[in-house]
């Protein structure tokens, strides 16, 4: 008698549970249906969600689920089936529902922008580094797209302090994105006068698409740069606001991207509550590109010179300098000094001891000696200067960059050595030990 009790028990139980199982499957499916249909970004796709929520199928597979988180990792996994969407995901955590309906209902929200300007800017707004490279190459390290309103001055004062720079390079490879307006506030200054289409934003909301067009600006406080040769960096953690910006500057043809394949992470989207315990994170709008009718979502940005990212500084170094070298610049003999050493660090060459031995010896009243895993360069009994080799023939000075060394080769062997100074005649020293 009491076996059966129990065995009553578990059965009534499981169907309990089930049932619980299968009502949580349904209300939920029902409320995300209706969300996606009315406000997914691409309308012929949220059709196609909606009505797989709603299948017999899907719920069928979501009732055989054995918990709350296992039903939003169902239902996360079958939507991105059809959608394959970065950002569209059901998560189950009824403590973010609670805080997100408490900031929702206060006056933080209202309150939001203001307290953040009031902020002390202890990441510069996302301005991490600006500085004019040898050879009179601007570089800019930007790791987030602040909102123009507060990271607007300090792009003025960065794009002044590099007004004169023959090339600039822009670094979005640790850059997760940020504020479209930063992205056309930035891209403005490298254009004229003229306006230019940069990017069209669609969004949905019950149901209505609208289209919004961003075109740069034509008033910038401070230099342009529209004909100043641009290289942007990417990394594949470059994302969003960093994508817009390199996407739409390729597009233009107003920049070489150099680096790896962007995170494909193009549309934007919203936190929607469920219920007391879910939520839609729901891609309601995204950028279209007027020349591609497309955008980056799932595929990245290309680069046009694609390498590591962490060689990706010294490759586009070379490359600006090598255009600008091509265009006979009027600062044509600083950048063909500096090119063959940035060019040397793009190559990434690996110093091995056999090549320190074949340039240690005599040159006359030269000498080149290692001491201490160190190599030295010394010119009689003058202080030694150490020295470094880029590759087998390029030789620099570690203290300063106004002369360097040049190792001549015959046979494979190193003969001679010849010492270049910005501005003068080379010399050559004949290897005499």
């Amino acid at each position: 008698m009491k076996n059966k009790v129990f065995k009553s028990l578990i059965v009534s139980s499981l169907v309990l549970c089930n049932y619980v199982s299968a009502a949580e499957c349904r209300d939920v499916s029902q409320i995300i249906s209706k969300q996606l249909e009315d406000n997914y970004v691409i309308e012929c796709t949220a059709t196609t969600l909606a009505q797989l929520m709603r299948s017999q199928a899907f719920l069928s597979g979501c009732e055989r689920q054995k918990s709350s988180e296992d039903i939003a990792e169902f239902m996360t996994l079958e939507l991105n089936k059809i959608a394959n969407d970065k950002h569209l995901s059901v998560v189950y955590d009824p403590q973010w529902v609670s805080e997100l309906k408490v900031y929702r209902s206060s006056e933080q929200s209202v309150a939001f922008a203001d307290s953040r300007e009031m902020e002390t800017p202890t990441d510069n707004y996302g301005f991490k580094k600006v500085e004019m490279l040898d050879g009179n190459i601007g570089y800019l390290d930007i790791r987030v797209f602040s909102d123009s309103h507060l990271g607007g001055e300090i792009l003025e004062n960065s794009m002044k302090f590099l007004q004169h720079a023959d090339g600039i390079i822009i670094d979005l490879r640790n850059n997760f994105g940020g504020s479209p307006f930063m992205v056309t506030s930035l891209a403005s200054y490298f254009f004229d006068l003229d306006t230019v289409h940069l990017l069209t934003f669609e969004s949905r909301t019950n149901g209505v698409l609208t289209r919004t067009q961003d075109w740069t600006s034509p008033y910038v406080p401070g230099p342009r740069f529209k004909d100043t040769p641009l290289y942007i960096l990417t990394s594949s953690n470059s994302a969003s606001a960093a994508e817009s910006f390199s996407y739409a500057m390729k597009n233009l043809a107003r920049a070489t991207i150099v680096g790896e394949v962007t995170a494909g992470a193009a549309h934007a989207r919203s936190a929607e509550i469920v219920n007391e315990n879910y939520i839609l994170t729901l891609p309601s709008s995204r950028p279209v590109d007027p020349r591609t009718n497309d955008n980056w979502e799932r595929k990245g940005v290309k680069p046009n010179i694609e390498t590591s990212s962490d060689n990706a500084f010294y490759v586009a170094y070379a490359e600006v300098l090598n255009t600008l070298i091509k265009s006979k610049h009027s600062n044509l003999g600083i950048h063909q000094w500096v090119y063959p050493l940035v060019k040397a660090k793009s190559n990434q060459y690996q110093t091995s001891q056999n090549d320190i031995d074949q340039i240690i010896g005599t040159y006359g009243k030269h000498k080149v000696f290692q001491e201490n895993g160190k190599l030295f360069y010394q010119y009689l009994d003058d202080p030694a200067f150490e020295i470094e080799l880029l590759d087998k023939e390029t030789i620099v000075f570690k203290a300063f960059t106004e002369a360097r060394l040049q190792a001549i080769y015959k046979d494979k062997q190193a003969i001679a050595l010849k010492m270049l100074s910005f501005g003068e005649d080379a010399r050559e020293f004949q290897r005499t030990l």
